[in-house]
């Protein structure tokens, strides 16, 4: 028996943690609004080949963006944004990417710095 509960509150404490983790993954720092801009997007893919990829975002804030793209990137990778409307570049990381059928992925991204300028039209 004692066994079984070290496995139970093992168990819980993996869930706990978990559950903390993806709350951490769902804060911002700043609220996104819709906001459809077109980017050029550049870096490597999943794969560590490099990549360009015309894209558009689906929200936007001063901290980063969620976007669809076509290829497969990863958590933590760097990315290069070029706003098209006002040729503003961005780096950013990518903070989560996930698929829902055969969509394109969905990719949020974060600036290694806050860029307000980075949405404004030219």
């Amino acid at each position: 028996m004692i066994t079984l509960s070290r496995i139970w509150e093992a168990l819980k404490q993996a869930q706990r943690h978990r559950s903390r983790a993806s709350t951490d993954l769902d804060r911002r720092r700043s609220l996104r609004q819709p906001h459809a801009a077109p980017l050029l997007v550049y870096g490597s893919g999943a794969d560590k080949q490099p990549f360009h990829e015309e894209a558009e975002t689906i929200n936007a804030s001063e901290h980063g963006c969620q976007l669809a793209l076509d290829t497969c990137v990863a958590r933590g990778q760097r990315l290069f944004l070029t706003n098209t409307h006002n040729q503003a570049e961005q780096e950013c990381r990518v903070i989560h990417a996930s698929r829902r059928g055969r969509s394109k992925i969905r990719v949020g991204v974060a600036f290694t710095a806050p860029a307000p300028e980075f949405w404004r039209a030219s």
